[in-house]
């Protein structure tokens, strides 16, 4: 379990350090019978649809300018993919929600997925598994669930 942990941090690390520049990121993954795919990318275009049935594609078009780096952990059966800021230009331009970054997966059709995201748009097709969603601010959750204890 240890080591499965340690590589799935080198493999983190390798990933940012890789996928910093601008363009586009693509990977593979191969998965077991009861995937995952942890999703945390803001500002983002979030795209979800179903692939084949052992392998988890990735593609992330990142800005031109250089602000984000893609951190990527896999392990046998979970992939945990997060868009990070690179420096003092990606925490203020991520903070100014100004570069949307595309994300499109394709996963096996009962692949469990949680995509995270405070500003973006969600798409997801034919996935079977359970589907989670974290999206908003948390100032715009917090006023929402204040307005609707008070109706």
């Amino acid at each position: 379990m240890r080591s499965r942990l340690m590589a799935g941090a080198v493999l983190s690390c390798i990933a940012s350090a890789a996928f910093g520049a601008s363009g586009i990121v693509h990977r593979e993954f191969s998965v077991g019978s009861r995937p995952v795919l942890i999703l945390d990318a803001d500002p983002a275009h979030l795209i979800v649809e179903t692939g084949e049935e052992d392998r988890i594609v990735l593609d992330v078009k990142l800005p031109e300018e250089d602000i984000y780096n893609v951190s990527i952990v896999h392990e046998t059966e979970k992939v945990i993919v997060k868009l990070v800021p690179e420096g003092a230009m990606g925490s203020l331009m991520h903070s100014l929600n100004l570069y949307e970054v595309d994300v499109r997966v394709r996963v096996p059709e009962n692949c469990d997925v949680v995509l995270i995201t405070k500003k973006g748009e969600l798409e997801v097709s034919g996935v079977g598994g359970e589907i989670r969603s974290r999206s908003g601010s948390p100032l715009g959750q917090v006023l929402k669930w204040v307005f609707r204890i008070g109706t």
